[in-house]
Protein backbone atom coordinates (compact mmCIF):
# COMPACT_ATOMS: atom_id res chain seq x y z
CA UNK A 1 0.00 0.00 0.00
CA UNK A 2 1.19 3.10 -0.98
CA UNK A 3 1.41 6.43 1.89
CA UNK A 4 -0.96 8.56 1.30
CA UNK A 5 1.15 11.72 1.39
CA UNK A 6 3.32 9.95 -1.44
CA UNK A 7 0.08 9.19 -3.57
CA UNK A 8 -0.92 13.04 -3.19
CA UNK A 9 2.22 14.22 -4.31
CA UNK A 10 2.19 11.85 -7.45
CA UNK A 11 -1.32 13.42 -8.33
CA UNK A 12 -0.32 17.07 -7.95
CA UNK A 13 2.70 15.68 -10.15
CA UNK A 14 0.21 14.16 -12.67
CA UNK A 15 -2.10 17.40 -12.53
CA UNK A 16 0.80 19.80 -13.06
CA UNK A 17 1.25 18.15 -16.00
CA UNK A 18 -1.87 17.91 -17.19
CA UNK A 19 -2.25 21.68 -17.28
CA UNK A 20 1.08 22.30 -18.51
CA UNK A 21 -0.52 20.16 -21.73
CA UNK A 22 -3.90 22.20 -21.78
CA UNK A 23 -1.52 25.15 -21.93
CA UNK A 24 0.60 24.41 -24.21
CA UNK A 25 -1.79 23.73 -26.48
CA UNK A 26 -3.97 27.16 -25.62
CA UNK A 27 -1.97 29.63 -25.15
CA UNK A 28 1.49 29.08 -27.16
CA UNK A 29 1.18 28.38 -30.51
CA UNK A 30 -1.66 30.11 -33.06
CA UNK A 31 -4.33 27.97 -33.41
CA UNK A 32 -4.51 25.66 -36.84
CA UNK A 33 -4.92 27.58 -39.77
CA UNK A 34 -4.64 31.27 -37.83
CA UNK A 35 -1.53 32.91 -37.83
CA UNK A 36 -1.19 36.10 -35.35
CA UNK A 37 0.13 39.09 -36.78
CA UNK A 38 0.85 42.77 -34.52
CA UNK A 39 -1.97 45.17 -35.75
CA UNK A 40 1.02 47.14 -36.74
CA UNK A 41 1.21 44.66 -39.31
CA UNK A 42 -1.79 43.67 -39.63
CA UNK A 43 -2.63 47.23 -40.50
CA UNK A 44 -0.28 47.42 -43.49
CA UNK A 45 -1.33 47.65 -46.87
CA UNK A 46 -0.53 44.34 -48.66
CA UNK A 47 1.24 43.64 -52.32
CA UNK A 48 1.91 47.04 -52.91
CA UNK A 49 5.04 48.10 -54.87
CA UNK A 50 7.05 50.55 -52.26
CA UNK A 51 9.68 52.86 -53.87
CA UNK A 52 13.19 52.53 -52.84
CA UNK A 53 14.85 55.22 -51.56
CA UNK A 54 18.93 55.32 -50.26
CA UNK A 55 20.40 56.36 -47.44
CA UNK A 56 21.42 60.38 -49.10
CA UNK A 57 18.24 61.39 -51.02
CA UNK A 58 17.80 64.80 -52.93
CA UNK A 59 14.81 66.45 -50.77
CA UNK A 60 12.77 69.45 -52.32
CA UNK A 61 11.93 71.86 -49.61
CA UNK A 62 8.59 73.72 -50.76
CA UNK A 63 8.54 77.17 -48.66
CA UNK A 64 7.01 80.69 -49.33
CA UNK A 65 10.44 81.90 -51.19
CA UNK A 66 10.35 79.04 -53.31
CA UNK A 67 11.70 75.38 -54.06
CA UNK A 68 15.24 75.06 -52.52
CA UNK A 69 16.83 71.15 -53.31
CA UNK A 70 18.94 69.82 -50.88
CA UNK A 71 20.61 66.84 -50.59
CA UNK A 72 19.72 65.06 -47.12
CA UNK A 73 20.59 61.63 -45.05
CA UNK A 74 17.92 59.45 -44.33
CA UNK A 75 18.23 58.29 -41.10
CA UNK A 76 15.99 56.16 -39.51
CA UNK A 77 17.71 56.47 -36.15
CA UNK A 78 16.65 59.77 -36.08
CA UNK A 79 12.94 60.42 -34.45
CA UNK A 80 12.64 64.35 -36.07
CA UNK A 81 13.26 65.40 -39.31
CA UNK A 82 15.68 68.19 -38.66
CA UNK A 83 17.08 70.92 -40.86
CA UNK A 84 19.85 74.15 -41.07
CA UNK A 85 18.44 77.25 -40.00
CA UNK A 86 20.31 79.10 -42.81
CA UNK A 87 18.02 76.53 -45.37
CA UNK A 88 15.03 77.17 -43.17
CA UNK A 89 15.72 81.30 -44.22
CA UNK A 90 16.04 80.69 -47.58
CA UNK A 91 13.09 78.26 -48.15
CA UNK A 92 11.16 80.85 -46.05
CA UNK A 93 9.75 78.80 -43.70
CA UNK A 94 8.08 79.89 -40.58
CA UNK A 95 6.75 80.86 -38.37
CA UNK A 96 7.78 78.72 -35.45
CA UNK A 97 5.27 77.18 -33.75
CA UNK A 98 7.00 75.22 -30.94
CA UNK A 99 10.31 74.28 -28.91
CA UNK A 100 11.28 70.56 -28.26
CA UNK A 101 13.78 69.30 -26.38
CA UNK A 102 16.35 66.52 -28.38
CA UNK A 103 19.23 64.99 -27.42
CA UNK A 104 21.40 64.94 -30.00
CA UNK A 105 23.93 61.85 -30.65
CA UNK A 106 26.79 63.56 -30.01
CA UNK A 107 25.62 65.87 -27.39
CA UNK A 108 25.71 65.02 -23.96
CA UNK A 109 22.79 67.79 -22.92
CA UNK A 110 19.10 68.00 -24.19
CA UNK A 111 18.50 71.01 -26.78
CA UNK A 112 16.15 73.24 -27.36
CA UNK A 113 14.89 73.34 -31.47
CA UNK A 114 12.46 75.35 -32.70
CA UNK A 115 10.34 73.78 -34.58
CA UNK A 116 8.64 75.17 -38.12
CA UNK A 117 6.45 73.31 -40.79
CA UNK A 118 7.54 72.37 -43.81
CA UNK A 119 6.27 70.53 -46.85
CA UNK A 120 8.96 68.23 -48.52
CA UNK A 121 9.10 66.39 -51.75
CA UNK A 122 11.03 63.19 -51.69
CA UNK A 123 11.12 60.75 -54.24
CA UNK A 124 8.00 62.43 -56.29
CA UNK A 125 6.10 62.19 -52.83
CA UNK A 126 5.01 65.62 -50.53
CA UNK A 127 5.07 65.64 -46.67
CA UNK A 128 3.96 68.12 -44.35
CA UNK A 129 5.70 67.54 -41.47
CA UNK A 130 6.81 69.61 -38.76
CA UNK A 131 10.46 69.82 -38.69
CA UNK A 132 13.44 70.90 -35.99
CA UNK A 133 15.52 73.98 -37.38
CA UNK A 134 19.40 73.76 -35.56
CA UNK A 135 22.57 74.75 -37.06
CA UNK A 136 24.25 71.61 -39.23
CA UNK A 137 26.12 74.06 -41.26
CA UNK A 138 29.65 72.36 -40.01
CA UNK A 139 27.83 68.79 -41.00
CA UNK A 140 27.78 66.63 -44.81
CA UNK A 141 24.40 66.93 -45.08
CA UNK A 142 22.33 69.99 -44.00
CA UNK A 143 19.36 67.65 -43.84
CA UNK A 144 18.28 65.11 -41.51
CA UNK A 145 15.03 63.38 -42.58
CA UNK A 146 13.94 61.07 -39.90
CA UNK A 147 11.28 58.49 -38.55
CA UNK A 148 8.23 61.49 -38.38
CA UNK A 149 8.33 61.18 -42.74
CA UNK A 150 9.44 57.63 -42.89
CA UNK A 151 7.03 56.36 -40.59
CA UNK A 152 3.86 56.19 -42.79
CA UNK A 153 5.62 56.95 -46.28
CA UNK A 154 6.02 53.81 -47.22
CA UNK A 155 9.56 53.82 -48.21
CA UNK A 156 12.30 51.15 -48.29
CA UNK A 157 16.09 52.51 -47.57
CA UNK A 158 18.81 50.71 -49.28
CA UNK A 159 21.67 51.36 -47.80
CA UNK A 160 23.41 50.02 -51.05
CA UNK A 161 21.46 52.47 -53.16
CA UNK A 162 23.02 56.05 -53.09
CA UNK A 163 25.55 55.69 -50.21
CA UNK A 164 27.70 58.56 -48.92
CA UNK A 165 27.20 61.05 -51.92
CA UNK A 166 29.06 64.62 -51.29
CA UNK A 167 27.01 67.16 -53.12
CA UNK A 168 29.75 67.47 -56.05
CA UNK A 169 29.08 63.88 -56.40
CA UNK A 170 32.20 62.21 -55.14
CA UNK A 171 31.69 59.20 -53.27
CA UNK A 172 32.37 59.69 -49.26
CA UNK A 173 34.27 56.67 -48.55
CA UNK A 174 37.15 57.67 -51.11
CA UNK A 175 38.47 61.18 -50.70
Amino acid sequence: MQNPAMRFAAEKRVERMRRLRIYRRTSIGPAEGRRRVHPVVSDRRRNVARTTIGVVEEVTILGSKGELRVLARIDTGAARTSLDTDLAARAGLGPVFDRVRVRAAAAEALEERDVADARLKIAGREFDVAVAITDRKDMRYHMIVGMDVLRDSGFLVDPSKGNGRDVDGRSSRNP
